[in-house]
């Protein structure tokens, strides 16, 4: 099994899936994109450079890298909602109910 692979793997057991934004999930994206790239009988063709950059960009997101260097002095956002009043707005649940308004 390739080393990317195992990385890879890892990485996802510790990315959380959102059930709230079902089909619109970057959880499950990222699966699906290993599964795409890294799971096909072409994975010679994968450039290991790039790969490594990706995952280390990604490893940086899940491990919140960022965030700790980054702290927010504020808890709203631009629109002046909380971050879960955001979150409900952008679940699926949510989007469905202005669908059917319209």
């Amino acid at each position: 099994m390739s080393q990317h692979y195992k990385n890879f793997l890892s990485l996802l057991e510790r990315w959380p899936l959102d059930k709230s934004k079902v089909g619109r999930d970057l959880g499950q994206y990222l699966r699906d994109q290993l599964t795409a790239v890294l799971g096909s009988s072409n994975i010679v063709a994968v450039k290991d450079d790039r790969l490594q950059k990706q995952f280390r960009s990604l490893e940086n997101i899940v491990n919140d890298v960022h965030v700790n260097r980054y702290p927010r002095s504020l808890n709203s956002t631009a629109t002046g909602l909380t971050g879960e009043q955001c979150r409900e707005v952008l679940s699926t649940e949510f989007l469905q109910i202005l669908q059917r308004k319209d």
